[in-house]
């Protein structure tokens, strides 16, 4: 299984402003986000690939609409991606599945108050946990010795 973060760095790489790294090695991918994220890289907290599968389907779709139409919905966005996103591999499963329950909890609170509809709110949650955990555990069984 490939992250679906592979490639995302590509114009940053092709303009010389990070290193080419592997895009097989899902830690080294990690790392040069947050290097980017550091160093002030826009796009960072704002991207959508952790809630929405890009298979070129409508709901992927109407997920980036919904972020772009809702500040509340956006700045949700921003935290998972600062909190949860950017520290996968470094923290470990129960801080990320703590993590996750808070933003399951603020995304809750977004449907109560008719920010995001229910069914949108579904389907980024169900995106949002597998690809963490697909993604934690890309990286911690990278260095298993089998």
């Amino acid at each position: 299984m490939i992250s679906v973060f592979t490639n995302y760095l590509s114009p940053y790489y092709e303009e010389g402003l990070l290193p080419e790294v592997d895009q097989s090695d899902v830690a080294q991918i990690f790392e040069q986000m947050r290097i980017a994220y550091n160093q002030g890289a826009p796009g960072i907290l704002d991207t959508t690939r952790m809630i929405a599968s890009f298979t070129n389907d409508e709901d992927d779709y109407d997920i980036v609409y919904a972020v772009w139409d809702s500040p509340q919905l956006k700045q949700w966005l921003e935290w998972v991606n600062a909190k949860i996103t950017l520290q996968i591999g470094l923290q470990n499963y129960q801080t990320l599945g703590v993590r996750l329950r808070i933003a399951t909890s603020l995304l809750n609170n977004l449907v109560k108050n008719n920010v995001v509809s229910i069914p949108i709110a579904a389907r980024i949650h169900n995106h949002l946990c597998d690809n963490v955990w697909n993604e934690n555990n890309l990286i911690v069984n990278a260095d298993l010795p089998f």
